[in-house]
């Protein structure tokens, strides 16, 4: 059926184009124009052209610019760039370039923060110009930094006031640059100078000074430096120490012209165990000792010491040296030469006739000639130091003595143009004109320089004639004259007085002017008369009740009257002993070896000083045990060995002419503390040149710089102001004492 249906539908159509090509017009004929030309397509666009990037490899915190270029290919237009695929810490900055040009410039930076370990990304990097794009891909490394770090830097030992160099070394890895080095820390007392590290070296020395007051110390300085935003920093271990090791030598050898000797002493190591070197310094004229080397294993150094069969009697303070490194550790050695006669005195101290008067034991003699003066100060300690001290001391009194002969004690500084002496703490200072006029005149006295003259060396004594006369002119003039018991009296209290009466005395003896010895017999006369009639002793003003601190000045009042021909009777004098054995408060088997300020009291230092003094000029013997046990007593309390202030000057003045008369290895010993001492706290520059500060000296706030100053001065002229009490002086062929 579907087939039939086929061929009617066939016949049918072929029916319908028979038909109309039969028995009809044809239809009319169209003339066809010829077609327009279609235009030409577009040429095709050509793609633009990003060019290769070379690797790039950045430091961390560096930045750099990278060529872009671009071919355009005819595509008009700025051109723009992408870029992705950068990692945290890698930034960009994106340029576009404009459409005359085809390059440009892309900026990269790498962050401060990395480098701490090794960075490599791939960035993507596209231009685009209108719908063209081209992408290049860009390799970003940044590299490990390769921090420096600091070698270890071993212990640096300082003593105060020392500098040493040390190196810091920086391992430089990969950074070669320059290293900016700061001190971050430094201990107490230490400065630390340094210089920054230049680019490709590795040291620097950096300059370590501990500052010569430092406490001992062991504390690193920190040496720092900042590096792309890091930290880095090393320790110097620093100890600052006075002592890193010692050899203990403070005793006196005592040796016979042409005597050797060996004296081992022991070697004290702390934090320096190394080898040592040991030269002694500073000999007496014709000894010798020998240079030791001490291995770092051994505890000892013996010194050999011999003194020249025509080494002249005389004490020396040697200074012994150890050196170890650049470490110096250095102690005192008192090397005396010695004869073996106890009557010896240096034969220019009594060859002249005109003093043999006053060279009896005990007495003054001693420091009137320039050669007698000279002579014991090479005898029995002094040094050109400690004189040119004494001669410091005596200008500045003497610019300090008012129009009217007098001193002050408290307004010492009145009228004097430019003198800044006084301290605040000088506000209490008890204003006694006696006193300090007897202070002002004492010193030239020791010295040797009186109203009438002077020693013939040093030259300048000669000028202060005529401020010892204006002073004795002061004290005379201002003597009472009446007929009762102020006949005589000097002014203010019996500490004044009897300070006035030592000057009298000693003015009279010195000088033989017999106007002052009247003066001085009235002012003794006053003394006896102010005595306690039953305890014996003396105190403020007269008749009262004894102190030991009293008593001792008023007995060296009559003791320098009796040493320069003033007569006492003995009932005063008796009296007096008995007033000191009621203030001898010593242990049981030494009772009368240390004192108190009154009976019963509490033994100090200074008033067992003045006692032992004081029992000296009673005549007490040498050998007496209480004198030996007292003085092992002041022997436990020397002068400090570096001391700042001036300290208990009272104490120093009484227990040095104690340990004097009695010469000796004490003395030797105190001596030398004693005098490097007050060379050393005196004040050496500006108004105050000369004198010493009363802060920190006992009584130093009642007698102020006056006192200081006075006491200090006949404490460094105890070789000659008196001659020892004990030893025998030859002068003649018959012995006189």
């Amino acid at each position: 059926m579907r087939a039939l249906a086929s061929l009617i539908v066939l016949a049918l159509l072929g029916g319908v184009v028979f038909f109309s090509g039969c028995g009809s017009e044809p239809p009319p004929v169209v003339q066809e124009q010829p077609a327009t030309p279609a235009p030409p397509p577009p040429p095709a666009r050509r793609p633009i052209v990003l060019a290769a990037f070379a690797p790039v490899t950045l430091e961390a915190g560096g930045q750099t610019a990278i060529d872009v270029k671009v071919e355009r290919n005819g595509n008009g237009g700025p051109i723009q760039f992408t870029v992705e695929g950068a990692p945290e810490g890698i930034a960009f900055q994106i340029v576009e370039v404009p459409p005359e040009q085809s390059a440009g410039k892309l900026e990269l930076s790498a962050a401060i923060t990395l480098g701490d370990q090794p960075l490599a990304a791939n960035l993507s990097v596209t231009a685009v110009v209108g719908q063209e794009k081209a992408t290049q891909s860009l390799s970003v490394t940044v590299p490990e930094l390769g921090l420096p770090t600091f070698a270890p830097c071993g212990e640096v030992l300082l003593q105060p006031g020392m500098s040493r160099m040390v190196t810091v070394t920086v391992q430089r890895a990969r950074y070669q640059g320059p290293v900016d080095l700061q001190v971050a820390a430094v201990p107490p007392s230490v400065a630390c100078e340094i210089a920054p590290i230049p680019a490709g070296q590795s040291t620097v020395e950096v300059k370590v000074t501990a500052a010569a007051d430092a406490a001992d110390v062991s504390q690193p300085v920190r040496i720092a430096a900042s590096l792309f935003g890091r930290s880095l920093a090393v320790d110097v271990p620093v100890k600052v120490e006075s002592q890193p090791f010692s050899v203990k030598t403070f005793q006196v050898v005592r040796l016979k012209p042409g005597e050797s000797r060996k004296v081992e002493v022991p070697v004290e190591r702390r934090s320096y165990q190394g080898a040592l070197r040991v030269k002694t310094d500073a000999l007496p004229p014709g000894v010798t000792v020998n240079a030791v080397d001490v291995a770092a294993d051994q505890g000892t150094a013996v010194l050999e010491i011999s003194a020249a069969p025509d080494a002249a009697p005389r004490v020396r303070s040697s200074q012994v040296v150890a050196t170890g490194g650049n470490l110096t550790c250095a102690d005192a050695i008192v090397i005396r030469v010695a004869e073996t006669d106890e009557s010896y005195l240096p034969p220019n101290v009594i060859a002249n006739p005109t003093i043999s008067p006053l060279m009896r034991r005990g007495s003054i003699g001693g420091r009137l000639t320039a050669e007698s003066k000279q002579a014991l100060v090479d005898f029995y300690g002094g040094t050109q130091e400690s004189e040119e001290a004494v001669l410091r001391g005596l200008q500045w009194l003497a610019a300090h003595q008012q129009p009217d002969g007098s001193w002050l004690l408290k307004d010492y500084s009145k009228g004097i143009r430019g003198c800044d002496c006084q301290l605040a703490s000088e506000k209490e200072v008890e204003d006694n004109v006696t006193a300090a006029t007897a202070f002002g005149i004492l010193p030239f006295l020791g010295a040797g320089v009186t109203h009438k003259g002077a020693p013939s060396a040093p030259p300048e004594l000669a000028k202060y004639k005529s401020v010892v006369e204006k002073g004795l002119r002061y004290l005379t003039q201002n003597q009472k004259r009446s007929k009762d018991d102020n006949d005589g009296h000097l002014g203010g209290s019996m500490y004044a007085h009897a300070f006035g009466t030592i000057a009298l005395c000693e003015a009279f003896g010195l000088s033989g002017d017999d106007r002052v010895r009247i003066n001085a017999q009235l002012a003794l006369k006053y003394l006896l008369n102010a005595q306690h009639a039953k305890g014996g002793g003396w105190r403020y003003g007269p008749g009262q009740e004894g102190d030991m601190s009293v008593t001792s000045w008023v007995f060296l009042g009559i003791r320098s009257a009796q040493l320069t021909g003033i007569d006492v009777l003995k009932p005063p004098l008796i009296r007096a002993e008995r007033f000191v054995d009621a203030c001898a408060v010593g242990p049981p088997e030494a009772k009368s070896s240390r004192y108190s300020y009154q009976p019963s009291g509490q033994a100090t230092v200074a008033l067992t000083a003045a006692g032992l003094l004081t029992r000296q000029y009673l005549l007490w013997p040498k050998s007496e045990p209480n004198l030996t046990a007292g003085c092992a007593y002041l022997m436990q309390n020397l002068p400090p060995e570096s001391g700042t202030t001036l300290g208990p000057i009272y104490y120093y003045y009484y227990a040095t002419q104690v340990l004097h008369h009695l010469e000796g290895t004490n003395f030797d010993l105190w001596n030398h503390r004693m005098r490097e001492h007050l060379i050393r706290t005196q004040e050496k520059s500006g108004h105050k040149a000369g004198s010493w500060s009363p802060e920190g000296a006992d009584w130093g706030t009642r007698g102020g710089r006056m006192y200081a100053t006075s006491l200090a001065l006949m404490t460094l002229q105890v070789y000659y102001r008196h001659l020892p009490m004990y030893r025998v002086v030859k002068l003649t062929s018959s012995d006189a004492s």
